[in-house]
This record gives structure tokens, C-alpha cells and sequence, in this order.
């Protein structure tokens, strides 16, 4: 599901597209219509389908656009844990994950920034060597908000 929250044109499939902040939000998240109200206008927003893998979602998204400065995930999680669609990336199944994560760098600026909110991913050690992990393999700076 796509929602634009500006202006612009929601990209179709097959084209490639240039803006600067690309949301992708996870359909669990309590009450996610109402970010629309604030924070997130202007902005293009995408919603994960919950009965589909999220990173698979992720990459065919990325697909439509080119140079991206900021992924903003907003999902549930825990401690070294996001909740993409029926995805729980943990530090153990990470690197099952790593070759459609690498792929994620064609489509981002080389000074790209990944946000993570609406989760505690980075509240334990383990959280943090993740962040760094997801970092290392989509050549973005991680950071969780």
C-alpha cells in the first residue's frame, strides 16, 4: 500500500524515481494512520503488507527509485529485533538476509541514512553490533531514533 503525502507522483512499477526521504512503515505499528498528521507530511510513505516478508518488500521498493539519502523504518521490535512484514531480522537470521540487504546500496546516496523508530533495537549490546551489522551490509549509516 503507497501513500503519498506530497505533491509528487507515486512512483509505478519499473520506473525510477529521485527524492530524498522514502518511509517505510510496518502495518503493526498501533495506530499508524494517524502519522500521517505531522511528521511524516511531504514525505513518500509506503505500508509493508504483515503477511509477506519485509525485507523482500524492502528491496522490490527500493527498486523504483534511485539515490535515496534516507530509508525512515518505522516497526516494532525488541532488543536486537525488528518486526518487517512476517520478517523477524535478529543477529541470527541477518546474514541469511545479507545478499538482498547488500542490494538495498544500489538504490541509496553514498551518504544515505537509515532511521529506525518506533522500536528499542539498539537497547542492549546485542541491538547495537545489529545496527552496525545492518550499516556494514547496506553501506548506510544506521541509526536508530
Amino acid at each position: 500500500m503507497t501513500f503519498s503525502l506530497s505533491t509528487e507522483q507515486v512512483p509505478q512499477a519499473n520506473t525510477s524515481q529521485s527524492i530524498p526521504y522514502l518511509v517505510v512503515v510496518d502495518a503493526t505499528i498501533d495506530n499508524y494512520q494517524s502519522l500521517w498528521a505531522s511528521s511524516l507530511l511531504g514525505k513518500e510513505v509506503h505500508i509493508l503488507d504483515i503477511e509477506t516478508d519485509g525485507i523482500i518488500q524492502i528491496k522490490t521498493l527500493l527498486s523504483q527509485y534511485q539515490g535515496l539519502s534516507c530509508l525512515h523504518l518505522i516497526c516494532k521490535g525488541e532488543p536486537g529485533q525488528l518486526e518487517l512484514g512476517t520478517t523477524h531480522l535478529s543477529d541470527k537470521n541477518l546474514w541469511e538476509y545479507a545478499d538482498e540487504i547488500r542490494q538495498w546500496r544500489e538504490y541509496l546516496s553514498d551518504s544515505a541514512e537509515i532511521l529506525i523508530s518506533g522500536c528499542e533495537l539498539a537497547a542492549s549490546r546485542v541491538g547495537q553490533a545489529f545496527v552496525s551489522w545492518l550499516g556494514l551490509l547496506s553501506g548506510a549509516a544506521v541509526r536508530v531514533v
